[in-house]
């Protein structure tokens, strides 16, 4: 980086790999605070105006921000936010060495509980006016991109923090320990310091061609299109989530049970294993499925297969598939969320051989095609959660 004959720049002019970097390794830092070294109020203060050049709904200029360098005052705030950071203390105790999806960000937050009032100094920021939950997005929502580019600020200068909410719960204790008048909402409290080191990683997230959609909820695309329209050949899918009260140790058996959709769907008619023993990557079931007059059946392949996480299978031809179907069961607060996702093929199915035949109908038969798609999954997940629940 830094090269500028493989440096990246933008039509705006600025260094990619530079600005990239700062996107992605802007990490809630909480063990690795720096509570020994000291931070000056004039990089707080520069840091401020930085954020203050956010985007505001209406330009409205009602954002306020206090810094807290006073260690009495420091020590009262780290008391209230132990007391509202209790659960994660309880939690830490519970996950420690289990190996638990959540184990490291409870350790990490249960650090910042014990720790807070540490920190070199504690930055909140503030908005005049009350929240009553009426959205009022001109207001409150726009104080959320002033906040992130205070972390953005602090990144770029080798210092970190940590987005916490939980005070905003103690709002009158608030009030009389920092004198805060009546009309003011507290939104985030961030403890402000140095990190011990400066590399740090991107974060694993799901890709945006995973979680982005296209004209309609839940339609998706493996690639970008060249014209923005839907095409066979960038991989047109449809997701569909839903959240249960049930864990996964629940819903799991009910999504592996491959003649589970025969429930829910009109299409999906059933379906048997072809081959013996446990379920695993590599074995094959059969499916029925029927429109309208027209019946087939499919021999469907298993490519990922984790009880309790991933159950993925490819219709027709593994290499070249017709279709590729999956279940992801994930942890959700004290549930699960269910996300259940399908990939047109490139052939061997139906849909495509149609969608090619006039080039100026692609779009509407493949559209046509995954709406249709989309109702009978909705209905699955909706069937799931039913008896997961129930």
């Amino acid at each position: 980086m830094g090269d500028e004959s493989t440096a990246r720049i933008s039509e705006a002019g600025f260094d990619l790999d530079h600005t990239d970097k700062l996107l992605t390794t802007t990490r809630a830092v909480r063990k690795r605070l720096d509570f020994d070294r000291e931070v000056s109020d004039q990089v707080i203060l520069d840091c401020i105006d930085l954020a203050e050049q956010a985007p505001t709904g209406g330009n409205d200029a009602s954002r306020r921000w206090l810094v807290v360098r006073n260690q009495e005052i420091k020590d009262k705030l780290g008391d209230l936010y132990r007391e509202t950071g209790q659960f994660f203390l309880n939690a830490r105790g519970r996950l420690d060495g289990t190996g638990h999806a959540k184990e490291q960000v409870v350790s990490s937050s249960s650090y910042l509980v014990e720790n807070m009032a540490k920190a070199p100094a504690l930055v909140i920021c503030a908005i005049w006016g009350i929240h009553d939950n009426s959205g009022r997005p001109g207001l409150f929502d726009s104080a959320v991109p002033s906040a992130w580019s205070f972390n953005l600020a602090l990144r770029s200068r080798g210092l970190g923090s940590a987005y916490t909410t939980m005070l905003n719960g103690r709002a009158e204790e608030l009030e009389e320990i920092l004198g805060i008048p009546p009309g003011v909402t507290t939104l985030v409290t961030f403890p402000v310091a140095y990190t011990v080191g400066t590399e740090f990683k991107p974060a694993p997230r799901r890709p945006a061609t995973e979680i982005t959609y296209f004209d309609q909820w839940g339609f998706t695309r493996s690639q970008g299109s060249a014209d923005g329209s839907a095409k066979v050949a960038d991989g047109q899918g449809v997701v569909v989530e839903v959240d249960t009260d049930a864990r996964p140790d629940t819903v799991w058996p009910i999504i592996a049970d491959i003649a589970m959709p025969a429930q829910f769907s009109e299409e999906f008619q059933g379906a048997e294993w072809s081959t013996d023993g446990e379920p695993a990557v590599g074995s094959t079931f059969v499916g029925h499925n029927k429109i309208g007059d027209f019946e087939w059946e499919v021999t469907c392949h298993v490519t990922e297969w984790e009880p309790l996480n991933t159950f993925e299978w490819r219709v027709t031809d593994p290499d070249n598939p017709g279709a590729v179907w999956r279940f992801d069961l994930a942890e959700q607060g004290a549930g699960s969320r269910l996300r259940f996702s399908m990939l047109i093929g490139q052939e061997n199915n139906g849909t495509v051989p149609q969608a090619l035949k006039d080039p100026a109908k692609e779009e509407k038969v493949l559209n046509r095609r995954r709406q249709t798609l989309k109702d009978n999954m909705q209905a699955t997940v909706d069937g799931v959660k039913a008896l997961a629940d129930g």
